[in-house]
C-alpha cells in the first residue's frame, strides 16, 4: 500500500477499534454483538450488511438433512458465499472451543475461502492454506481491537485487513496469501529467537564473514554479544533513519576530570557529556517503545540547561519534566533525578551506564505522553 493511504487506512481502523472498545462493555449477548461490534467491521471492510445478496444472517449449509451447519454471517460474491463469520459474545473466555462450528460450516461450504471467529473485539482469520475447504488449524491474522484502540497495530496486520477488502478481496487467492502470511509469522518468531540468543549454527557462519578464520567453542561465546550488540545497534540505525535523526556517536567512556573553564557565573554552557546525555534519550527511546502513537511523540522532547543541572523535559519543562541530569566533573557514572511523582522506589539514581535507566525512562515517558500529549506544546510558558 501507497505510505499515504495506509496512514489514513490506520487512522480510521484505530477510530473503529476505539469505538468498539467503547462499546463492549454494553454487549451483553451475542445480538448486541453483532449489532454493535461486528457489523460496523463488516462495513468498514466495504461489505454492505443491509443488502442480502452480499450480507446473509444465519446461513446455513448442510452435509444432509442431518447435519446441519450454520454460521452467523454469510458473505457473498457472484452468488456464492466466500466468506463465513462466526460471533461470540464480546469478552467470551476463548474463541478456541468455538472453532469446531465455523470449521463445520467451511467444509460444507465448497465457495467458502475464509472463515472469521469473533467476540466483536477480537478476530481471527482464517483459511484453506494446506487443504481446501478445510480450515486451517491457527487463524492467518489475529486482531484485538482493544490493543489497536492504543495505536498498537503494525504495517503487516493493516495490509493484511485491507487485503479482505470487498474492493480488493480475491477468494482464489486467500488460500496462498494465508501460507505466505503464516510463513512470514514463523520466520518473524524465528528472527526474535536468534535475536534473543544467537545460535551456534547461526553465529559462526557470521563471524567468518567478519574475518574470524578459526572458531573455538570458547571464541564463540565470546563473540555472541557482540553479535547481539551489533543486532541492536542495526535496529537503533533503522530507529534513527526513520526518526530522522543524526546517528549518535559511539559510546565514549568519561572523560577524566578536568578544570573547568572560566566562564562568568551567569553564562550556561551545555556540556558535550549533557548532550550526549540528550541524543542517547531520543535514541533509547525509540528503541523501547513499541506503538506509533509513543513513536511519534518523541519528537517532543527537548532540554533546558541551568546552572548545576540539565533538564529533559517532554512539552512542557516542569509539567512534562522526565528527569534533571547531575553532572560530576570528578565523580565517574550518570547521576540522575526522577520526578517524585514517576512512583520509583528511587528517584535519585547514580548509574556506570545508561541503559541501566531504561525502565525509569521508559515509565516517566509513557506518563508524561498520557498526561501531555493532548495539551499545547507550551513548554517555555511554564519555564
Amino acid at each position: 500500500m501507497d505510505a499515504a493511504v495506509l496512514s489514513d487506512y490506520r487512522t480510521r481502523f484505530v477510530e473503529l477499534a476505539k469505538r468498539a472498545a467503547n462499546a463492549a462493555p454494553r454487549c451483553a449477548n451475542e445480538e448486541s454483538t453483532k449489532m454493535f461490534l461486528v457489523i460496523p467491521m463488516i462495513s468498514f471492510l466495504g461489505y454492505d450488511p443491509m443488502d442480502p445478496n452480499e450480507v446473509f444472517p444465519e446461513h446455513h449449509c448442510d452435509f444432509s438433512e442431518k447435519y446441519k451447519n450454520r454460521v452467523d454471517f454469510a458473505i457473498f460474491k457472484n452468488n456464492d458465499p466466500v466468506i463465513a463469520v462466526e460471533t461470540k459474545p464480546a469478552g467470551a473466555p476463548s474463541l478456541r472451543d468455538d472453532r469446531g462450528q465455523l470449521r463445520s460450516y467451511f467444509n460444507a461450504a465448497k465457495t467458502v475461502k475464509m472463515g472469521v471467529l469473533t467476540d466483536g473485539l477480537i478476530w481471527e482469520f482464517y483459511a484453506d492454506s494446506d487443504e481446501p475447504n478445510m480450515m486451517d488449524t491457527n487463524p492467518f491474522l489475529r486482531l484485538d481491537l482493544r490493543e489497536v484502540a492504543k495505536g498498537k497495530v503494525d504495517d503487516s496486520a493493516l495490509e493484511g485487513l485491507h487485503g479482505l477488502g470487498k474492493a480488493v478481496f480475491d477468494p482464489e487467492n486467500i488460500g496462498a496469501e494465508a501460507k505466505r502470511k503464516h510463513i512470514y509469522n514463523s520466520v518473524l518468531a524465528q528472527v526474535a529467537t536468534v535475536f534473543a540468543d544467537p545460535p551456534e549454527e547461526f553465529a559462526r557462519p557470521l563471524l567468518r564473514k567478519a574475518g574470524i578464520g578459526h572458531i573455538s567453542q570458547k571464541a564463540l561465546d565470546e563473540y555472541r554479544p557482540v553479535i547481539q550488540a551489533a543486532f541492536r545497534e542495526f535496529i537503533n540505525r533503522q530507529i534513527l533513519h526513520r526518526l530522522d535523526l543524526p546517528k549518535p556517536d559511539q559510546p565514549t567512556p568519561p572523560e577524566p576530570p578536568q578544570p573547568p573553564p572560566v566562564t562568568p557565573a551567569d553564562v550556561i554552557v551545555t556540556s558535550e557529556r549533557e548532550m550526549q546525555v540528550f541524543k542517547w534519550v531520543l535514541q533509547r527511546l525509540a528503541f523501547l517503545v513499541r506503538d506509533d502513537s509513543l513513536f511519534a511523540e518523541i519528537a517532543a522532547i527537548d532540554f533546558r540547561d541551568y546552572q548545576g543541572k540539565f533538564v529533559v523535559f517532554y512539552k512542557n519543562v516542569r509539567k512534562g519534566r522526565l528527569f534533571e541530569f547531575i553532572e560530576s566533573k570528578t565523580a565517574p557514572g550518570y547521576r540522575f533525578v526522577f520526578p517524585e511523582e514517576s512512583e520509583l522506589p528511587q528517584t535519585d539514581i547514580t548509574v556506570s551506564a545508561l541503559p541501566d535507566i531504561d525502565a525509569p525512562l521508559l515509565a516517566i515517558f509513557k506518563a508524561r505522553v498520557g498526561a501531555l500529549s493532548k495539551a499545547p506544546a507550551s513548554a517555555a510558558a511554564d519555564d
